[in-house]
């Protein structure tokens, strides 16, 4: 569903035809344009009026069921014009507020209805180009979506009890299509000062949630690649025709405050963060998440909490990144995460550490894995997923796997680690019933024994077990360059025997 809405919203914003040119009219376009909704399971229905050099279809509505037909949603326009400027070139004449309607099934089965409206300021729309490439260029002052209305088991909720609000200034963005039986569209989009609300309050009680937030500028630009004829609704039959997707979102200044009300207690917060990235990219054969965002800031507050809870890092990143499709040969994934600089309020550390003992520098955890596996199943397949969920069918086999890096700094100590192991999925008899290894991994630690000490001085490591992971340190390592510096490189050889710096374990 969230595919669906997402090709919803796209197609419904940039109404995105698939020709205009000197030699094709408004009824051309319009007529392409149904084609190309139904293609979907969208049904467009509207009256056609031409007059001159304008086709206007009035009473415009364009629907999709929801899934399993527990409901649909709905955009209803008075009017759209198609307006051939004789250059070759058409305009698109939208009304500035466009009600959109939703039915669907709440999380108990009760029925939720709702209506929205989106709306749009001068907005100004041209289709240019030929039949096998078609260019939209718009602009817009100021788009918005507000919640009108919105009834619970036929109960419509009372006004001010749920406000939902989003707006953006600034709107300019531009959509190549390239038709054909795997249409391609490619998309850019950049938006001004964005501020967002949602406000709940329990009519029957004092609870309430309050939420706001902006945003100096959000831009999106990517790729997607759509087959003639497809389901949203079944991603692995849309991947093998052809879908794909391959976009990034990124925006600036963003910042939320938010608040909790239960009785007479609240909660209040924020968080915000310089900048922010966002990528995915979907295909027949991988699914690949990365984020990062800089300058990160968060702070808590209320009745319930002894202290303010703030705190800051100067990055948070991830990456993800798994085959999805059944194979004979192995495909690469990794994982990564990354809490870079991470600082909190003095206050927060003397609740830890009251005689300011410990080295307050700012924490680091990094983690950042790739490697090899051979999928069993389809990750789209919702009979294949169940049977692996169940535990009937095994999902991979992993082949190899390195670790790239490893950082854990804090408190003033340091350790660092890389490594990697290849993987016999021959041999499951050796480590009961995981293929065998081989290979090995080197860590660095800096600054373990100085830690120790402190630990203990604040009470925190009793002597005897701090003595306890020196004799073991002793054992496992060996003195690296610098102060306070130990190495080791844990190994699994060919004999399956494991190893800390060539001396043998087990």
């Amino acid at each position: 569903m969230m595919l669906r809405s997402a090709i919803f919203s796209t197609t419904s914003l940039v109404f995105l035809a698939t020709s205009a040119s000197a030699d094709v009219s408004a009824k051309d376009i319009w007529a392409d344009w149904q084609s190309y909704m139904a293609g979907f399971g969208y049904a467009v229905e509207g009256q056609e009026t031409m007059s001159g050099n304008t086709l206007t279809i009035s009473d415009l509505k364009m629907s999709v069921p929801m899934p399993e037909g527990q409901g649909e949603f709905a955009m209803n326009l008075d009017k759209v014009d198609f307006v051939e400027n004789g250059d070759g070139t058409v305009n698109l004449v939208f009304p500035e507020v466009m009600p959109v309607f939703f039915e669907a099934a709440g999380p108990e089965g009760e029925t939720v209805k709702g209506s929205l409206d989106y709306t749009m300021q001068n907005m100004n729309m041209r289709a240019s180009g030929d039949l096998s490439k078609v260019i939209y260029d718009y602009t817009a002052d100021q788009i918005g979506i507000v919640l009108t209305e919105l009834a619970v088991e036929g109960e419509t909720m009372p006004e001010g009890a749920l406000n939902v609000s989003f707006t953006s200034r600034n709107l300019s963005g531009q959509s190549v299509m390239e038709p054909g039986a795997l249409r391609k569209i490619a998309q850019n989009m950049a938006l001004g000062a964005t501020t967002y609300a949602v406000t709940f309050k329990d009519p029957s009680s004092d609870e309430g949630v309050n939420f706001n937030g902006e945003m100096a500028s959000l831009n999106f630009s990517g790729d997607s690649f759509l087959p003639a004829s497809m389901d949203p609704e079944n991603v692995a039959n849309a991947l093998a025709d052809g879908f794909a997707v391959d976009g990034d979102i990124s925006y600036s200044g963003s910042k939320t405050t938010f608040s909790f009300t239960d009785g007479g207690d609240t909660m209040n917060g924020s968080s915000g963060a310089e900048t922010a990235t966002i990528g995915v990219k979907m295909n027949k054969d991988l699914l690949e998440y990365a984020g990062s965002s800089k300058g990160v800031n968060f702070n808590l507050n209320g009745a319930e909490i002894p202290l303010p809870v703030v705190a800051g890092l100067g990055e948070v990143a991830f990456n993800l990144l798994i085959p999805v499709a059944k194979s004979d040969t192995p495909s690469d994934f990794a994982f990564g995460l990354t809490l870079a600089d991470f600082v909190t309020s003095n206050d927060l550390w003397s609740m830890l550490d009251a005689g300011n003992v410990l080295p307050r520098d700012p924490v680091t955890i990094s983690l950042d894995l790739v490697g090899k596996a051979k999928m069993l199943f389809d990750f789209f397949d919702p009979e294949q997923m169940a049977a692996v969920e169940t535990g009937d069918a095994v999902p991979a086999e992993l082949t190899a796997i390195t670790l790239r890096n490893l950082l854990v700094s804090a408190a003033g100590a340091k350790l660092s680690g890389t490594g990697n192991f290849t993987f016999d999925n021959t041999d499951l008899e050796s480590y009961d019933g995981f293929p065998k290894p081989k290979g090995g991994v080197d860590f660095a630690l800096v600054g373990g024994n100085g830690l120790m000490d402190k630990l203990v001085q604040m009470g925190l490591l009793p002597q005897e077990q701090a003595m306890g992971a020196r004799m073991m340190m002793g054992l496992f390592t060996r003195p690296g360059e610098g102060e306070d510096s130990l190495t080791t490189k844990i190994e699994i050889n060919e004999e399956g025997h494991i190893l800390a710096n060539g001396q043998r374990i087990q």
